[in-house]
């Protein structure tokens, strides 16, 4: 029991964690609500079902010390349940304001000095068309709960908004449509008695899915000191204890607004396994079974790539000329990230 995690969720992220949990000798008990994951052949050990499964949750919270998340589309009552005997990290208060859009804008908007796009609660179609007017006629109409990589976001105008008439808009939140240079993110690890950060990277999407990431971000010197000061502010008003990954616009001011809160390891943060002295998956470790963080250390500039789709068909001939990880997927999907590497910028 002792110098054990439990994980919930087996995808890469969960792969990441048991492999750097490893190293230092900490036993990892997957459950996964999937029984194809990434994460089987790297854990020592892993139940499979639904996170809801009274009994197989009771086997899971006996299976650990602690406990952690690679992904916050997890049951708060689940999460709560785990809580009543043990410790989650992050805790379940973040993952809840997380899970939801217009939570997790309310919370940032609460913070002095943190700012988000201008938004609205949608309840039906009623509600969109007066909201649309104060977006100057476009905006982002985003579900509230469950969306990640461009899902549950749709584009709306005078051209589309009529074929929404019929639909169930409750759950919803409209956002403006924002004219930014850039997205950066900040990976924040707090523990008992101290804070870290790694510095900003730039991220590039295509259909709303992360590309690649550049670090280090192509800011000045004052942007990136801001960026951390933010990353700093939120986890601190969270009350952090885990890892906590900060999506940031660059606005063409150069002010930042906070776009999304991730309470885990982040996509953004891979190129930290060769090119920090600490990888995102440590530092979670470290936050987690040491009272104080050590500073990650970034050794050298760098470009993380991530394999989408069809492109894994190319993965040999990665693997020859970079570094090249395998999430060792069932299957193949067209938006779906199949692998990542990374090389020195």
């Amino acid at each position: 029991m002792k110098n054990s995690l439990g994980i919930l969720g087996g995808g890469q992220l969960g792969m990441f964690i048991c492999l750097a949990a490893k190293k230092y000798n900490i036993q990892t008990t997957v459950f996964s609500d999937n029984k194809n994951f990434s994460a089987k052949e790297f854990c020592d050990s892993f139940l499979i079902g639904s996170f809801t499964d009274q009994n197989l949750m009771d086997k899971f919270i006996n299976s650990s010390e602690f406990f952690t998340i690679e992904t916050e589309n997890i049951p708060i009552t689940v999460l709560k349940k785990i809580e009543n005997k043990k410790k989650v990290f992050p805790s379940s208060y973040i993952v809840e304001i997380a899970q939801n859009r217009l939570k997790e804008k309310k919370f940032l908007n609460s913070i002095s000095g943190v700012k988000t796009a201008k938004f609205k609660k949608i309840e039906n179609f009623s509600n969109l068309e007066s909201h649309i007017k104060l977006f100057g006629r476009t905006g982002i109409l985003k579900s509230c709960e469950m969306g990640y990589d461009g899902k549950g976001q749709f584009l709306i105008s005078d051209k589309n908004i009529n074929n929404l008439k019929n639909n169930n808009l409750k759950g919803y939140l409209l956002e403006e449509v924002l004219d930014f240079k850039k997205e950066i993110s900040v990976i924040v690890c707090c523990s008992k008695k101290n804070t870290i950060l790694y510095p900003p990277v730039e991220n590039i999407h295509k259909n709303s899915v992360l590309r690649e990431s550049i670090y280090p971000a192509r800011i000045s010197y004052k942007i990136k000191n801001e960026a951390l000061l933010l990353a700093k502010k939120i986890a601190t008003k969270l009350k952090l204890q885990g890892i906590l990954a900060i999506e940031m616009f660059l606005m063409k001011d150069d002010t930042l607004l906070i776009n999304e809160l991730a309470p885990r390891p982040h996509n953004s943060g891979h190129w930290s396994l060769d090119f920090c002295k600490y990888s995102q998956f440590e530092s979670l470790i470290f936050s987690i079974f040491r009272e104080k963080l050590v500073q990650p250390e970034p050794l050298d500039s760098c470009k993380m790539i991530n394999v989408i789709g069809k492109d894994y068909e190319k993965k040999k001939k990665l693997s020859k000329k970079y570094k090249f990880y395998d999430y060792f997927k069932e299957e193949v999907k067209k938006l779906r990230k199949m692998g990542h590497y990374t090389f020195k910028n």
